[in-house]
């Protein structure tokens, strides 16, 4: 399997990861699951592991929601406060994450837009999309968002998808991923 997705690497000055303890994540994630389900969006984007092993992470969607919503979980702490609004301004997920070296459970800026969908793909359907985007069939690479742009509007891509009609299904994400913008200008698709 293959996973396309957008990713934005500006790296904000000063911003710093903020401890969460079991207890205040849980609580995180029942806000973040009510406040989804009141409004019909997932806000909980599972990456690895489970919250019973030591090793895990997940990430949120918060951009849509009050700041001091989610600041609670952290007892409005100053960091956390400034990590949620700076990925708010940024328009991308914050990371919860315990990591094999580290005991504590960690909050961080995320590298992932909030609204950009990812799509996981069987390997012979991203070779796929990768041909008809007129990109190299390597197993993991990246372009920049304006050259998905440029080959999603290329004329050409009218007789690829001729050529094959199933790939069209992938187009509406495809476009979606295109479409995201950041204040920061250094958004890239990356696939692997």
């Amino acid at each position: 399997m293959i996973t396309f997705r957008i990713k934005d690497d500006t790296e904000p000055d000063n911003l710093r990861p903020v401890m969460i303890d079991a207890l205040q994540m849980g609580a995180l994630r029942e806000t973040l699951a009510a406040y989804g389900e009141r409004y019909g969006l997932d806000l909980i984007i599972h990456d690895y592991g489970s919250l019973d092993e030591q090793v895990f992470a997940w990430e949120a969607r918060t951009a849509m929601m009050p700041i001091a919503m989610i600041a609670r979980h952290f007892t409005f702490d100053v960091d956390a406060i400034a990590l949620i609004e700076t990925a708010q301004f940024l328009g991308r997920r914050i990371r919860i994450a315990r990591r094999d070296d580290e005991p504590d459970i960690m909050v961080s800026l995320s590298t992932n837009p909030d609204a950009a969908p990812e799509m996981e793909v069987s390997n012979s359907n991203a070779y796929a999309i990768l041909a008809m985007l007129g990109l190299d069939t390597d197993s993991c690479g990246m372009v920049s968002i304006e050259q998905l742009r440029g080959s999603l509007a290329d004329p050409v891509m009218a007789s690829r998808l001729d050529a094959e009609p199933g790939l069209a299904r992938y187009l509406p994400a495809l476009n979606q991923m295109a479409a995201i913008s950041s204040p920061s200008c250094a958004l890239r698709m990356v696939w692997s």
